[in-house]
């Protein structure tokens, strides 16, 4: 009887454990939904500079704009052609495509206001 009621309370005790410790959200799961997210914007922002580009612009990009690049940058005084200079310190999106020249610089770096993804200007490449 002893060994029946040490087993029934064993049990109990270990689907206690393992329901308790299994959860709905692994936190592993959190931080690839978040980097998914991320990236998911990443690639929008990133295609809204490309659909913002004049046809001339988009025709020396060398590929998509699934190969152009990332940054955050604050924006300062003489770092492009930039239209709406209420941006100069301020932090924005730098799109830094690819172009077909063999020529160095062999990239096109554009500017994007973080609030609206509104084209701001071209900066200057080295």
């Amino acid at each position: 009887m002893k060994k029946i009621t040490l087993l029934i309370i064993s049990s109990v005790i270990a689907l206690v454990l393992l329901a308790g410790c299994s959860s709905t959200k692994n936190p592993s799961n959190i931080i690839n939904e978040t980097r998914a997210n991320t990236a998911t914007k990443s690639q929008d922002i990133r295609e809204t500079a490309y659909n913002q580009l004049p046809s001339r612009d988009k025709e020396k990009i060398d590929g998509t704009w699934k190969d152009s690049r990332l940054d955050k940058i604050t924006l300062k005084e003489g770092m492009g052609i930039i239209s709406d200079k209420s941006y100069i310190g301020k932090e924005v999106y730098l799109v830094d495509f690819p172009i077909k020249t063999k020529a160095i610089p062999n990239n096109m770096i554009v500017y994007l206001s973080t609030d609206t993804n509104e084209f701001l200007g071209y900066g200057l490449v080295e």
